[in-house]
């Protein structure tokens, strides 16, 4: 019989970790969404015996999914880097985990919203940029995760562009939602995000890839 591996754990649980997470960064912004749409028509599953908790509790999910899946962003590498199992798909993963988190919840704001362009434009430019950049590290001739590795720029870029993305949800739990001060910062902070996020596209674009 097998014993307890602790070197072993611990080689597999950073990128464990991070598959998490944006298994978690998906199912909230799926949370998000539908809480949403089955708030306006209340078309909700026939088995649910209480459909306003149970439309609640998907946003109240949400909520906690983005908060948890941000929280522990660093983890993983950090974890990764202490114990010495830092790995190329590991590398690879980690910022795709970051955008999923990132534009999951940006395309949904952009669904609830109506998709004005000037909400749509910066979103679908972040979007555009990041299935760019994980094709090129993807295709890499060195292998995933080694030709490009993410930068400090682009690290600081991400925890702006987090930032951004819990902003609508930091304003829905103070009721600020239908606060036009508050929309018009946000939007002016997603512009900024977005033009970082093509600033570090092109960084990317223009390294060597080998």
């Amino acid at each position: 019989m097998t014993g307890f591996n602790a070197e072993a754990i611990k080689q597999q649980l950073p990128n464990t970790l991070t598959i998490l997470r944006m298994v978690l960064s998906l199912a909230g912004a799926v949370g998000l969404w539908l809480s949403y749409s089955w708030s306006l028509s209340w078309q909700t599953p026939p088995w649910l015996s209480d459909p306003t908790a149970f439309v609640r509790g998907l946003a109240v999910f949400a909520v906690i999914a983005f908060i948890v899946a941000a929280a522990t962003d660093w983890l993983d590498g950090f974890l990764a880097r202490r114990w010495s199992a830092e790995t190329a798909l590991g590398r690879f993963l980690d910022p795709v985990a970051d955008k999923l988190l990132i534009n999951g919840y940006l395309l949904v704001y952009a669904l609830i919203l109506d998709t004005p362009l000037i909400i749509l434009v910066p979103v679908a430019a972040m979007i555009l940029r990041d299935v760019v950049i994980t094709l090129i590290r993807w295709s890499s001739p060195r292998g995933i995760g080694e030709a490009v590795r993410v930068s400090l720029t682009a690290k600081l870029k991400t925890a702006f562009a987090i930032s951004v993305a819990g902003l609508p949800l930091l304003a829905a739990l103070l009721g600020w939602q239908n606060n036009d001060l508050a929309l018009n910062i946000w939007i002016s902070a997603l512009w900024i995000a977005a033009a970082l996020t093509l600033l570090t596209g092109l960084e990317y674009w223009r390294r060597p890839a080998s």
